[in-house]
């Protein structure tokens, strides 16, 4: 039997071919782990934080990550193995489908981190993770991470939360009421997914702070799609009596729970059904410069109103903002940049709510319970937004046409001409002049034995339940 030869020419080329799939294979690794710019910037909101943030660009791929490193390697370490699991998960994802990109398209990872300070010592990292490799191929996940500077560690749930069952399922309960409670997502949410996910406290992605206990769920993992990631925020007078007496003396909630602004107690005053009232409300602030003088002219005669804030404004000036929840007034949201939200789709007036929301929130300590539309526009879209927020929408029966005078003395005609039993009024708390008139306007309508009331408290004495529009007649 002959030996098959092989000519020389034949043996040299496989060779070479072989070489060099090694070398694309080797190349191509390198390509995908290549050009990764890192910049770090020392956090001066949270000492022993550093941010630091990792950017590359390929013909393939943008990357984008971000997440806070301190001088510890043991915590950066845990930290850094779940960035590096979501990176390789995201190239491996890249390399496969490789022929769908070009210059036209390009994957994207995205990790952003959302920072909060617990104490001096303690942070909540909450990362969000965004991979987007084509269309059937977008992943979302959530990773929560509670550290401990001081004392090196991550702390665990169960550094947390009082151990027993009995404890653990009162938690699940909280968790479990509160995604059921919101009306947006309790359609979607499954009971068995979100039995399973519950089941094990130690793969819980939680997170904890001074007002509330959180966690969080990844799409899919306890609702439909449509659903989104969710998150149960459960206020912490609630969680309290499960919370390990350490984590409690560290969150400093002793005495805390009995500290609500005042404003939070203009809802529980009782009035009578025979009372002369009027609900004053102020529109387009907070201003730093009229908003005080506001404060105190409602100060000087013990009178409360309403203030239906712009996002944007509380964002501005969150100290002023915060003033006026403390002087014991009710605040509501005025959208975000006072657009005309009748001529928006749904996802814009959403957006209008929600960002607002979000910024009188961050700037005050609670959310906006009340809606006034710019201009007193609305439709059944902006009905529907109301209803889903559950903030009722408010208009006016009295229009003190101060944007228009700029005058006191006319802001002062107007209202007491116009002023009747049950009345809203409107102003606008950005005008010098309105400020000015509010000395005598006060008094003149104490003079005629008129009380100050919220827009809230007005509702609650005529029972109004629904979501209005209250009051333009």
């Amino acid at each position: 039997m002959k030996r098959l030869r092989w000519p020389a020419w034949v043996v040299l080329a496989l060779l070479f071919l072989f070489v060099l799939v090694g070398f694309n294979r080797i190349l191509e690794t390198v390509t995908y782990a290549q050009n990764e710019k890192v910049e770090t910037k020392k956090l001066s909101n949270y000492p022993g934080l550093h941010l630091e943030t990792r950017t590359s660009e390929t013909k393939n791929y943008t990357l984008a990550i971000s997440l806070p490193v301190s001088d510890d390697e043991q915590l950066n370490h845990a930290i850094q193995q779940w960035i590096d699991e979501q990176k390789t998960q995201f190239l491996d994802g890249v390399k496969a489908h490789k022929k769908l990109f070009g210059k036209q398209k390009r994957a994207n990872l995205t990790i952003k981190v959302d920072t909060t300070k617990v104490n001096d010592h303690i942070y909540s990292l909450v990362f969000s993770s965004y991979q987007y490799i084509d269309g059937a191929n977008k992943k979302e996940a959530i990773k929560t991470f509670t550290v401990d500077i001081t004392h090196k560690k991550i702390l665990t749930v169960t550094d947390v939360l009082k151990d027993g069952k009995e404890n653990l399922d009162e938690i699940r309960s909280l968790v479990t009421k509160r995604l059921n409670s919101q009306e947006d997502i309790a359609y979607y949410v499954m009971d068995d997914l979100l039995a399973e996910a519950l089941k094990n406290p130690n793969q819980w992605e939680w997170s904890v702070n001074k007002k509330a206990f959180t966690l969080y769920f990844d799409k899919y993992e306890v609702a439909a799609g449509a659903a989104g990631s969710l998150k149960a925020v459960i206020p912490i007078e609630k969680v309290k009596p499960f919370l390990k007496e350490g984590i409690t003396k560290e969150l400093n909630i002793s005495d805390q729970l009995q500290e609500k602004p005042a404003g939070h107690n203009v809802k529980t005053v009782k009035l009578d059904p025979n009372g002369k009232y009027v609900a004053l409300t102020f529109d387009d602030g907070p201003n730093s410069t009229s908003t005080p003088q506001v404060l105190k002219a409602l100060k000087a005669h013990h009178a409360v109103a309403t203030f239906f804030m712009l996002g944007s404004q509380a964002e501005y000036y969150p100290a002023i903002a915060k003033q006026v929840l403390e002087a014991g007034h009710e605040i509501g949201s005025h959208t975000e940049n006072h657009r005309d939200l009748s001529t928006l789709k749904d996802a814009q007036i959403q957006q209008e709510l929600g960002e607002a929301s979000h910024k009188i929130e961050a700037a005050v300590g609670q959310k906006p319970t009340l809606l006034r539309p710019p201009y007193g526009a609305y439709n059944d879209k902006v009905m529907y937004a109301a209803k889903k927020n559950r903030t009722p929408i408010i208009l006016w029966s009295v229009d003190s046409l101060d944007w228009k005078s700029r005058n006191a003395k006319a802001v002062n005609d107007v209202v007491l001409r116009n002023v009747k039993p049950g009345a809203i009024v409107l102003m606008h708390d950005i005008h010098l002049s309105t400020a000015e008139a509010l000395p005598s306007l006060l008094t003149a309508l104490e003079q005629q034995g008129y009380q100050f009331v919220t827009v809230s408290q007005l509702l609650s004495l005529n029972d109004h339940s629904d979501m209005g529009p209250y009051f333009k007649k």
